[in-house]
């Protein structure tokens, strides 16, 4: 989004990119064919980024110099998604701040900086609550024939996959995160289905037990929620966290309006 002294001017999307998978030339290329072609780039003064992988020095320098290439008059800031999650949820006040969308991720935060972070461990060990995992127990319900017989044809009718197929873009082909988590809309327009709803559900109490619990005060404390995965979820998110004895905080899609406010100094 481009914003003037807080004031939102313009607001757009690009596709999404984390340097532990993309280069520096992957992002400019994404750059160069998503950013809205009358933006005025030589005009602005400060980049602010949040994104996902940029937790170390060597990542955020990928970006750093694949986004400098169109803006470059502009300071560059750099900062982890998470931290970005808990400027939008929770500006400066303290809590949980947790990201479910495509991947996972929580922390603690005191109003100001992370004080906790449990690790988040990517699409082979972790990412619990997210898409890919949502997708990750669909495909392996389906694959050993444990689906429900019409949600077994749905999904047959609906991709056409075979077991090559899948295996092929789980360990030979790139990103296979993104291919799992690509499964998690067929459960939500399911998600009236008791498989669906449980198949989900199971995924929040994962997230409860492996991420939230680990937190001191975490049964205090408000629980708050960025992400696609939290936001079209919600319902049953919150009945999950109700039932683990959590108080749910702000659920929301886009950190964009919680970013706005913060940096405009706007009180949640």
């Amino acid at each position: 989004m481009l914003t003037l002294n807080g004031v939102l001017l313009q607001q757009f999307h690009t596709k999404g990119f984390n340097p532990y998978y993309y280069s520096q030339d992957d992002i400019s290329e994404i750059l160069e064919r998503d950013l809205p072609h009358d933006l005025p780039t030589e005009s602005i003064k400060e980049v602010i980024y949040y994104g996902s992988g940029c937790s170390t020095e060597k990542n955020c320098h990928v970006v750093s110099v694949a986004i400098q290439r169109f803006f470059s008059e502009a300071n560059m800031l750099i900062h982890h998604d998470l931290i970005g999650a808990a400027h939008a949820l929770l500006g400066h006040r303290g809590g949980i701040a947790c990201i479910l969308g495509t991947g996972s991720n929580s922390c603690l935060y005191d109003g100001e900086k992370i004080v906790s972070n449990v690790p988040s461990l990517g699409y082979l060990l972790g990412d619990e609550g997210s898409g890919l995992q949502i997708g990750k127990k669909l495909l392996t319900d389906i694959l050993y024939k444990k689906a429900p017989e019409h949600i077994q044809n749905d999904f047959n009718n609906t991709y056409h996959l075979s077991l090559s197929d899948i295996l092929s873009n789980l360990y030979q082909k790139d990103k296979p995160g993104r291919f799992l988590s690509s499964f998690a809309p067929f459960v939500g327009e399911r998600i009236g289905h008791p498989y669906c709803h449980d198949l989900v559900a199971s995924c929040f109490d994962d997230f409860i037990r492996v991420q939230l619990s680990q937190y001191d005060g975490y049964r205090q404390l408000p629980v708050s929620f960025v992400g696609s995965v939290a936001w079209h979820f919600k319902d049953i998110l919150t009945e999950r966290l109700l039932n683990a004895g959590i108080n749910p905080g702000i659920i929301m899609q886009s950190p964009a309006e919680g970013l706005l406010k913060f940096y405009a100094d706007i009180p949640l």
